[in-house]
């Protein structure tokens, strides 16, 4: 394995931990997550029903990371949501920081994955 690919392989593991430490987290202690739920999110559906459907969707990026296929795409759709996330709860801007370096991760996940055409 050459650098690449293990940098890559490191990658989709540091990203898969992230989103399974906080999907397994939204299920265990929901309580932690409300306040990180945007109001646009809870006017269209309850936060109680919101969080296990998002939690879904993490273990669903999970397996999509960890998967060979379109791996370019999991890795934008990550950095889309930790940047997400961080942008509709800026006034958490102390503790979501953290987010900006997972999705850049994501981000050179992303341009690691990009075939040349």
């Amino acid at each position: 394995m050459n650098k690449i690919s293990a940098a890559r392989w490191f990658l989709r593991l540091g990203l898969a931990f992230v989103f399974t430490y906080a999907a397994i987290e939204v299920y265990l202690n929901p309580d932690a997550f409300l306040k990180y739920v945007p109001d646009f999110v809870q006017n269209i559906l309850p936060v109680n029903s919101f969080l296990p459907i998002f939690g879904a969707f993490e273990v669903f990026l999970v397996l999509w990371l960890l998967s060979p296929w379109l791996v370019r795409y999991a890795a934008l759709v990550a950095f889309a949501m930790m940047i997400g996330i961080v942008f509709s709860n800026f006034e958490y801007f102390s503790v979501l920081f953290r987010n900006v370096a997972i999705g850049f991760a994501a981000l050179a996940l992303a341009v690691l994955e990009w075939k040349d055409s």
